[in-house]
């Protein structure tokens, strides 16, 4: 087997590792949007907190995309800045079928993502519009004149 095919199922294994990602941030992005829409503040917390260790291991994920990329760019002579998976896939004729295929699954997978993360950004802008409106109204109640001109600092202490 030739360096290029061994990068080349390399590059495959890591679209794999890629779409398994996708799927991991679907399921957490849909608990973060039902976490927002129920108010539950716990569910929320240890949904964003596992947003933030799936995000935090892509750099991994691209570093070792980014060194497969190079290593083919090299063996075909190439700036590596000009591959893109379905250039790789078009320069690796028969052998680069299955990646053609995962390309368009990791394409559905990440509009998904993206999809989601649109409508939990909405979900949380709503939250907190609505939260400050309530807060507003409350204050309004208590005869505040201005409830957004702010209120006085306190010495508790005292």
């Amino acid at each position: 087997m030739s360096n290029v095919t061994t990068w080349l199922r390399q590059l495959e294994a890591y679209v794999q590792e890629e779409l398994g990602a996708q799927g991991r941030l679907t399921g957490l992005l849909e608990a973060q949007e039902r976490a927002l829409l129920t108010h539950a503040s716990d569910a929320l917390t240890a949904a964003s907190e596992a947003l933030q260790a799936e995000i935090a291991g892509s750099a991994a994920r691209a570093r070792r995309r980014d060194e497969l990329v190079g290593q083919l760019a090299r063996a075909w002579s190439v700036d590596a800045s000009a591959l893109t998976l379905a250039s790789i896939a078009r320069r690796s004729g028969a052998d680069g079928e299955r990646l053609t295929r995962q390309r368009a699954e990791l394409q559905r997978a990440s509009q998904r993502v993206q999809k989601l993360a649109r409508r939990a950004n909405s979900a949380a802008r709503l939250h907190s519009r609505l939260s400050g409106d309530i807060v507003r109204a409350c204050l309004a109640a208590g005869g505040e004149a201005d409830v957004d001109a702010g209120g006085a600092l306190v010495n508790a202490e005292a």
